[in-house]
């Protein structure tokens, strides 16, 4: 993940003679460090890199904006995607693990070598046009895809959607997430001056999925304005789920007619994401058989969405969600109350929190406060993380808190909360992909049907 650098504290970037000599690490630092800010959007400066590169669109793109469920809706696509055996290729940010994980080939992440052949590449072409982290990353990732001749890109938005570097490439499917308040200070302060930001995304003709419930009416009046051909779920799409049966998928083909066909479980992932995922691929226009192919697929969790894993030192069961906004923070209280109502979880809720100091934090804090029994806060090095003091501070005005202890460290609190675990408890570890990064290696995989 980028890291914030003080402008005062920027040194003008230097590269070695040699490029091919650098490493991933080295090609990171100097990345971070071309553009004078970490963010800046727009999409000329990569549009001027990506024609001197010689940068075509993929037979087939799918891009996916919105506020919380990208990850997942990308991700289940590429599952979908590699296990047809489509040649896919994945970007999608930021990363939990390593930079690698950012970019994809069927379902594998992108070596150290394939990864600084592209930066090196870039570099040598960009000239003085002065690109961020983020647009180094989106035109190595449309590089590599390219390189590697994949039928299907899906890219996923960084920020907002109309001015990120994804935008770049004309989507043949546009699909939008849920749309909530963040980022605010780049997209605008309420539901409909964001969700117009997102659909940027939208070409006119185009096909259009959303995956919002309650879809600001600024997006419907867009999507209507350049008669987009949509689909939102609820309406054309949904998944029906009854007792241990199968979920089902419910939808619509590109000419219209009903479909529906059986999806395999997808433990942790929200219903309304998955339906998205495959609403827009029935409608991408592959040659697939739906109804045949999916009897034999699988859909795995999602790295820090709602992923149930065990610590690797106690054996407790940790949830690891990097939910970093209130509406992803309801979602996260509501899948806790599904896992008590269902009676997988008995014991306590124990929560590793820290959290961004330009988030909603009041409003994060509320959505949780009902549903934890221990508070382990923290901070990450990271600028712009509210300190660990700060965050005690705003959940002492809570009058629920049964339990609060302050740890200068994510790993150190994480170990605490594993620790102090009964073997029914559950350990939350949450508030942004930084926290989820911190503690995710001391966690190993599970079955989450022993849950």
């Amino acid at each position: 993940m980028s890291r914030l650098i003080p402008l005062n504290q920027r040194r003008p970037p230097t590269l070695p003679d040699r490029q091919f000599l650098m490493n991933l690490m080295q090609w990171l630092r100097f990345i971070g460090q071309v553009h004078p800010r970490e963010i800046e959007l727009g999409l000329e400066r990569s549009r001027r890199v990506a024609s001197r590169l010689g940068i075509k669109k993929a037979p087939l793109v799918i891009t996916v904006a919105g506020t919380n469920g990208k990850g997942t809706i990308v991700g289940v696509m590429e599952q979908c995607l590699c296990q047809f055996g489509i040649a896919t290729g994945c970007y999608t940010s930021p990363h939990i693990d390593s930079f690698n994980e950012r970019i994809r080939v069927q379902g594998k992440q992108a070596s150290d070598p394939v990864i600084c052949d592209a930066f090196a590449q870039i570099e040598a072409v960009r000239g003085d046009v002065t690109l961020s982290y983020f647009e180094f990353a989106t035109l190595a990732a449309l590089l590599i895809f390219q390189q590697q001749e994949v039928e299907v890109a899906l890219l996923e938005v960084g920020l907002g959607g109309r001015l990120d570097a994804v935008n770049i490439i004309d989507p043949d499917v546009s699909v939008i997430a849920t749309i909530g308040l963040d980022h605010q200070e780049w997209l605008g302060h309420d539901r409909d001056t964001i969700s117009l930001e997102k659909a940027g995304i939208l070409r006119a003709g185009g096909w259009f999925v959303c995956a919002d419930s309650d879809p600001p009416a600024a997006l419907q009046n867009l999507a209507a304005q350049l008669n987009c051909r949509s689909f939102c779920v609820g309406r054309q799409f949904f998944i029906q789920q009854q007792g241990d049966s199968s979920p089902c998928w419910h939808g619509k083909t590109r000419d219209g007619a009903d479909l529906a066909f059986s999806l395999p479980p997808f433990p942790g992932l929200l219903a309304d994401n998955v339906a998205a995922a495959a609403q827009a691929l029935v409608i991408s226009g592959l040659d697939v058989d739906w109804k045949s192919r999916t009897d034999a697929l699988s859909i795995a969790a999602i790295p820090g969405r709602q992923e149930l894993r065990r610590d690797s030192d106690s054996g407790c069961r940790v949830l690891l969600d990097v939910a970093h906004n209130p509406h992803a923070m309801v979602a996260l209280a509501s899948r806790v109350a599904e896992l008590r109502d269902s009676g997988r979880v008995l014991g306590k809720i124990r929560i590793v929190l820290a959290i961004m100091g330009d988030k909603d934090v009041d409003s994060m804090l509320d959505a949780l406060e009902s549903t934890i029994d221990f508070w382990y806060i923290t901070q990450v090095e990271e600028p712009r993380c509210m300190s660990a003091v700060e965050l005690e501070n705003r959940l002492q005005r809570l009058t629920s808190i049964k339990a609060m202890t302050r740890f200068e460290s994510v790993q150190k609190a994480y170990r605490s909360a594993c620790v102090e675990a009964d073997e029914e408890d559950l350990v939350i570890i949450a508030g942004s992909f930084f926290t989820v990064a911190a503690v995710r290696k001391h966690s190993v995989d599970t079955n989450s049907k022993k849950l």
